[in-house]
């Protein structure tokens, strides 16, 4: 029989390790983003909701050009990216990264006109606003005008101008002709009588958001990359099970108004992964485009860019 003073010591320390446990720092975490666009909405909810810290992870984010963020992120400044289509040219060029998450499964751009223009062929001979060089909108609006047969600043001039703000007052002021933007800004240009020609992720289902990393994590620390994958899951089915709680916080989050938050929700909402992982048609889309870009011979295998394992547990 264990004597009383060595009971009261056993109980002690299984107190202590206990306090420890719920007291040890959570593992700090910085992810960047190209914007704060809703496309990653589910990473603030979750972050808001506390999925992250029960998952023992101090999570923070930081808005970065893609080019920026994949230096960063290979240099080890930040831990993730939401660039997936930074991560994965990167990966194709043989850097040592991979998408190891899908948020947003098809792009939420829409094509916006000045009222007279009706159809991507009448694009020819326009200026086309995007946010960035090397951003997302600057792939898909290549892309979008290579299908409708238009040569990207030859038939059509692209314009970079930065946030969703410059490219709304950029069509106000007529310095463009189109843009090439994201929700909200897109139901704010139709309040203020411009045309949507197009939703691009009708056209281009493939993957826009998510979560890119190094592959010295995945190999060395993948209980981080598993927890972040499973508090960004809860994050995802909380924001598409409850939209009178998602479309508060995204009130709170980007200060906008009831109705224009609501509508921006209802754009996003069918395109966040409540699984993490991307169609295969997605998959297949995104690497046709990156071939057409590159000028390949084939389409590139998805395996050397994607690493499913974390949300296929």
């Amino acid at each position: 029989m264990m004597k009383l003073g060595a009971q009261i010591f056993v109980a002690t320390l299984a107190v202590a390790i206990v306090h420890a446990a719920a007291g040890a720092p959570a593992s700090r975490i910085h992810i960047s983003a190209p914007s704060k666009s809703l496309s990653w909405f589910p990473i603030h909810l979750a972050r808001e909701k506390g999925f992250y810290r029960a998952e023992g992870l101090d999570v923070d984010y930081v808005i970065m050009k893609p080019q920026i963020a994949m230096q960063a992120l290979i240099a080890g400044d930040v831990g993730y990216t939401t660039a997936l289509g930074s991560t994965i040219r990167a990966a194709l060029r043989g850097v040592p990264v991979r998408v190891v998450m899908t948020i947003a499964d098809k792009p939420l751009f829409a094509l916006m006109a000045r009222p007279e223009i009706t159809s991507v062929e009448g694009l020819k001979g326009r200026v086309l606003g995007i946010s960035s060089f090397g951003a997302s909108t600057d792939t898909y609006a290549r892309a979008l005008l290579r299908r409708y047969k238009l040569t990207p600043n030859q038939d059509v001039k692209i314009l970079a101008l930065g946030g969703g703000t410059n490219r709304v007052a950029a069509m106000e002021t007529g310095a463009i002709d189109a843009a090439l933007i994201e929700t909200p800004y897109n139901v704010m240009l139709e309040q203020k009588g411009f045309r949507k020609i197009l939703f691009v992720g009708d056209l281009i289902p493939s993957p826009l958001a998510g979560f890119g990393t190094r592959l010295e994590k995945i190999q060395r620390q993948p209980d981080e990359v598993q927890r972040l994958v499973r508090g960004t899951l809860r994050g995802i089915r909380l924001a598409k099970s409850n939209k009178p709680e998602a479309v508060q916080s995204i009130m709170k989050w980007t200060a906008m108004e009831q109705a224009l938050a609501e509508g921006s929700y209802e754009m996003a909402v069918s395109s966040w992964s409540a699984t993490g992982g991307a169609s295969a048609h997605g998959l297949q889309i995104a690497m046709e485009e990156i071939r057409t870009e590159l000028k390949l011979d084939s389409a590139p295998d998805p395996s050397r860019a994607f690493d499913w394992s974390f949300v296929q547990k």
